[in-house]
């Protein structure tokens, strides 16, 4: 064994309540924008770990009974996100259309 081997201390596990595992997710879920990666760092938790704890919470959202298959989660995770872009694409498209009514009314005043 090499003088760093021998150097390094063990890796303490931390062990986490369910309280502050659910306001992990909390904060996760409440951060747009931002990386699990980045909160994780912010909160002192492995990234591996909060994403982990991330997915459970989605999971026990969707199927509290623990009663569905996997796959069958993986089309409701699917569907969520599908029904996010839509949302994502109908806010842009009301913004378009918002846009192309005011260049519209000044063309009118400006004659």
């Amino acid at each position: 064994m090499s003088d760093s081997q021998r150097e390094r201390s063990p890796v303490v596990r931390q062990r986490f309540t369910l309280a502050e595992r659910a306001e992990a997710v909390r904060i996760v879920r409440s951060s747009k924008g931002r990386t699990i990666r980045e909160i994780a760092a912010q909160l002192g938790i492995n990234d591996k770990t909060l994403n982990q704890w991330v997915v459970a919470a989605r999971n026990a959202e969707i199927d509290p009974e623990g009663s569905m298959s996997d796959a069958a989660k993986r089309r409701i995770r699917e569907l969520e996100k599908e029904v996010a872009r839509l949302e994502k694409d109908l806010e842009f498209e009301k913004k378009a259309r918002a846009f192309a009514q005011q260049i519209s009314l000044r063309r009118r005043s400006s004659t």
